[in-house]
């Protein structure tokens, strides 16, 4: 099977979860990234995140398109081109068309109700980190991550903290009306985070979004999608391969993909499918 494009997530699959105290800082490592830069000269490849656009864009300079926050905002990345190669020197150099899921209205109603709700858990659970998710252009708060990946028994407080997380944003909800508080929660059966989103979103309306905007007729063109939590299920049964990445052991997600592969063989792995002009086999992820 000839693969047409690649899309994949970012946290967990193209960089490791194991070990990470500050999230912000995690990049790709340098051999994946020279080997996705090197692919996607080739090959569109492309991100489906639940992280924002303000995280992403200076790590992923070889991505054509980005769908982040669960495919709230979807993005046509534009490089300046000079003498038929591309550079990136500075912020202005890289530009870029957003599209948002809804109405920048829908976005905007529970923004203030996010806000509330990230800082009543910074109040009482002071331990947590809190992830703020920003549409690109308008600002709009439009989704949370209650992590806790830092804390060095983070196993337990799963165990015993998260489900009052989940209580206290259930009970948030049954305050306002269904027709006020469209609040989506994400819950994972081992990661050590929690998502909270202002509209329903995931990750397979994401994967359509991206390949809409690629224009790839799908009877004829061949998907490859890679990802590391349950969160990337919905895009693993859009693809025609799918392939869970696994980078921390103390990780046991529920995926549901067609092959798996260690995070330390991922490069490898994609340099093979390079060479074997993008005909994917079995033996590749050997």
């Amino acid at each position: 099977m000839k693969i047409s494009a690649i899309l994949s997530d970012y946290d967990g699959t193209l960089c490791s979860t194991s070990n990470v105290k500050d999230i912000n800082s995690n990049k790709i490592p340098v051999e994946l990234d020279a080997t996705l830069s090197e692919i996607s000269k080739y090959r569109p490849v492309c991100i489906v995140s639940s992280k924002d656009f303000g995280f992403l864009r200076d790590k992923i300079t070889f991505a054509r398109i980005v769908s982040c926050i669960m495919g709230i905002e979807t993005i046509v990345l534009k490089r300046r081109v000079c003498n038929e190669s591309v550079h990136i020197k500075k912020d202005n150099d890289l530009l870029f068309d957003a599209h948002l899921i809804t109405d920048i209205d829908s976005l905007t109603d529970n923004s203030i109700l996010l806000t509330s709700l990230a800082e009543e858990m910074s109040q009482n659970f002071k331990e947590l980190a809190v992830d703020y998710k920003y549409t690109s252009k308008e600002r709009i708060l439009v989704g949370i991550t209650i992590d806790y990946r830092h804390l060095e028994d983070w196993l337990s407080y799963k165990t015993k903290l998260e489900p009052l997380l989940y209580e206290m944003i259930q009970q948030t909800k049954s305050q306002l009306s269904s027709s006020v508080s469209k609040l989506y929660v994400e819950t994972y059966s081992t990661h050590p985070f929690l998502d909270i989103y202002g509209i329903k979103c995931d990750k397979g309306s994401a994967f359509d979004s991206v390949l809409k905007l690629l224009d790839m007729d799908r009877s004829k063109n061949r998907i490859m999608y890679l990802g590391d939590s349950e969160n990337d299920n919905a895009a693993f049964a859009k693809a025609d391969i799918s392939i869970g990445v696994h980078s921390d052991e103390r990780l046991r997600a529920r995926l549901n993909c067609q092959y798996n592969v260690g995070f330390d063989r991922l490069s490898l792995f994609l340099r093979r499918l390079s060479h074997n002009n993008f005909e994917f086999s079995d033996k590749l992820i050997d």
